[in-house]
């Protein structure tokens, strides 16, 4: 499957680059508002965790209401119950009380009409003494003259413990002192009656004063000032990665940061970091044309879209997926990018894509200076370590590269305040760095080979496959038209050294050499490097028309034969364009000859187009350059050089170079090229002398090996 090739010329393809820039500038803003949207744009809530460092727009004093109500509750906590002074008349009539109870209880001691049984029963059905029928009998056991001690004991018991404050909530441990306070004259059995009795009679003398405790609460409240916090403009709110808590989400709302809202700000810092990453990259593609003696003009439009594309989807992949990760952003093989973008539009447009992606990505991460140190520093040693991407070995080695520099990057920020406990975590950053260098190795290559699929863009795995000799149709060539074959490797090493010395990229040259010619496979034998016997050439017995159009046709058989092998548009172009529009100069003389008028040329014409870039355009100033060596055979040096400047200078004024993009330097450097190549190949020899034949032995009748193919 392949796309439509971009085509323009002239203002429409400077308006295609120019929407081309605006696209992408347009798609690095938004790439960095997507954070608004998707994401880390959801609403925050308790117990999440943060996905992005949250930072204060501008310096702002909050007063947390969370924060004081606790602290208000734990001083409400604090206060202590206030119970109303001690009543002394309280006091003495509880004792009073207790003087009537105790002599209500002597009474019934005393009452000798009474059984011992209706004595207890009375004892019971005291309101105030509360006893079981066990304490009433052992009321009973003792002497008068015990229990008048044990009534005065208890009087004095009472005395002693009503002289104190004594609350509701602690009679339960006054009631548990008594024993203590009992004279120790006194058995254990009259002691256990004088506790008895007075755990019965002592009742509380202070009241609880709900009013005044209220408002103790009111004061203790009142008291705790408001907790207030003071944020700094961009200080830290909320840490990438933190678990968020209730105060948090309250300070999120206060700061209407719960969700990111865009402001006037957010869009203004958007535009001017994408203008200025639009801006740089431009420049460089500028330049590294301008470096070429190209126009910007002249730039592959279907290599610019595709590199903006990339870079704006890196740019929203990585603002979108990586902060808040952790580990995984030393996992991000962010080196692919510059090593892709470098292979489609120049290492100098890597190098600076590299810089300002890995930037722009990395200031958006947890710790900015130094993740955008790390894509940034792997990104340019990548680039600057692959100067050709033809093999598996230049993509690995770039990403060994990569992976040391982002160890250098990665020792310079751990190295201070390191602890040797922090061994474990380096490590593990260590061992991203070089996962994400590899991957980022296999990610460049399967880019650039998927996308060389799709978009018929001629990648170097593709250039280098269709450069091997199994190809179908090298083999095809070289088994019908040997001739050929070996023509197109000459000129292909002819057309790839001059490639490489005018800077144009040698390894398409080299290979749209080897199928420039592939249609005269179809009718090898009309062409005279076929042909193996000179003196039988079929052209002599056929029309001058109808042998220019025969000559014509391996055009049109070639282009029939790339789209039968899918051959990329790239390579389709060596074949279409190596002849431009040149006349077919041996038919069309002898047309001439043979007619007493003058002939029109037209018809003798290829069908062109002419070449449409630097590459096609050298492959065809070397085929006419090989050919015409071959043909003249050249005794000198300098008969070679005429020779080749000959070609070279009818194809500027039939202006067959016109829209190649080649200069008179590149003219004169591929001249220079040409002639060293080709001095190399059509080199003189020396003359070998002929020795005497010796006279020949008997020939010997030569039997048959058993077994052999040639056996019936």
């Amino acid at each position: 499957m392949t796309l439509p090739k971009l085509s323009f010329t002239g203002r429409a393809r400077t308006l295609a680059l120019v929407a081309v820039g605006v696209g992408a500038f347009l798609g690095i803003t938004l790439a960095q508002l997507t954070r608004f949207f998707i994401g880390s744009g959801a609403t925050l809530e308790a117990g999440m965790v943060a996905p992005r460092d949250i930072r204060a727009l501008s310096k702002v004093t909050l007063t947390s209401d969370l924060l004081t109500r606790n602290l208000r509750d734990a001083a409400e906590a604090n206060v202590v119950p206030i119970y109303s002074p001690l009543d002394a008349q309280v006091a003495r009539k509880q004792l009073a009380t207790a003087r009537e109870t105790l002599d209500r209880i002597a009474r019934i001691r005393g009452t000798a009409d009474l059984s011992e049984t209706d004595k207890i029963r009375q004892l019971v059905a005291l309101p105030l003494l509360k006893i079981d029928e066990a304490s009433a009998r052992s009321i009973l056991r003792p002497s008068d003259a015990v229990w008048t001690r044990i009534d005065a004991q208890t009087i004095v018991l009472l005395d002693q413990n009503l002289r104190e404050a004594l609350r509701p909530d602690a009679l339960d441990v006054a009631r548990a002192r008594l024993p203590s306070q009992i004279s120790l004259s006194f058995s254990t059995d009259e002691a256990t009656i004088i506790t008895a009795i007075a755990s019965a009679l002592l009742a509380p003398n202070v009241s609880f004063d709900a009013a005044a405790t209220e408002a103790s609460k009111r004061n203790a409240r009142a008291a705790v000032s408001p907790v207030q916090t003071v944020y700094e403009s961009n200080q830290i709110i909320l840490r990438s990665g933190q678990v968020i808590g209730p105060t948090d989400v309250e300070t999120l709302d206060k700061l209407n940061l719960r969700r990111p809202t865009i402001t006037w700000a957010d869009i203004i810092n958007a535009l001017a970091l994408s203008a200025l990453t639009a801006g740089v990259i431009g420049l460089a593609m500028w330049r590294q044309r301008h470096g070429e003696d190209q126009d910007l003009q002249e730039r592959p439009l279907r290599e610019t879209v595709l590199s903006a594309l990339l870079i704006v989807v890196a740019i929203v992949l990585g603002r979108l997926l990586l902060p808040g990760r952790g580990f995984i952003p030393y996992l991000a093989p962010m080196v692919a990018l510059g090593i892709v973008v470098g292979a489609w539009s120049g290492n100098l447009v890597g190098v600076v894509t590299a810089a300002a992606a890995g930037s722009l990505i990395g200031i958006a991460l947890e710790r900015p200076i130094e993740f955008a140190a790390l894509y940034v520093c792997g990104g340019i040693v990548a680039c600057l370590s692959i100067r050709r991407t033809e093999r598996v070995s230049d993509f690995v080695r770039a990403g060994i590269w990569a992976f040391f520099a982002q160890l250098c990057v990665i020792i310079a920020f751990h190295a201070i305040g390191y602890l040797a406990t922090d061994m474990g975590q380096v490590a593990l950053y260590v061992v991203g760095a070089f996962a994400s260098s590899i991957i980022s190795a296999a990610l460049s290559l399967a880019i650039l080979y998927l996308v060389g699929v799709v978009f018929d863009l001629p990648s170097a795995i593709q250039m280098n496959e269709l450069a091997r000799p199994s190809h179908p149709l090298l083999k095809q060539m070289l088994s019908r038209a040997p001739g050929t074959y070996h023509h197109s490797l000459l000129v292909a090493n002819l057309a790839e050294h001059a490639a490489d010395r005018i800077g144009a990229d040698a390894l398409l040259t080299r290979v749209g050499a080897y199928y420039h010619d592939i249609g005269k496979t179809a009718h090898p034998y009309f062409f005279i490097e076929n042909q193996l016997d000179r003196d039988k050439n079929p052209h002599v017995d056929i029309d001058p028309l109808t042998s220019a159009r025969i000559l014509h046709n391996h055009i049109v058989d070639g282009m029939r034969m790339a789209r039968e092998k899918r051959l990329p548009s790239a390579i389709a172009a060596f074949i279409a364009e190596h002849q431009g529009s040149m006349v077919t100069r041996s038919a069309y003389v002898r047309a001439q000859n043979a007619s007493p008028t003058p002939v029109d040329e037209a018809p003798y014409r290829y069908p062109g187009p002419t070449p449409r870039r630097r590459e096609t355009a050298l492959v065809m100033l070397a085929d006419a350059s090989e050919a015409t060596v071959r043909a003249l055979r050249p005794a000198r040096p300098e008969e070679m050089d005429q020779i080749v400047r000959k070609v070279i200078a009818e194809r500027v004024s039939d202006h067959q170079l016109d829209g190649s993009g080649l200069t008179l330097r590149d003219l004169e450097l591929a001249a220079q090229s040409f002639v060293e190549t080709l001095r190399g190949a059509y080199h003189p020899r020396i003359e070998y002398p002929q020795l005497s034949p010796a006279p020949l032995a008997p020939a010997e009748p030569i039997l048959p090996l058993v077994g052999s193919r040639d056996q019936v």
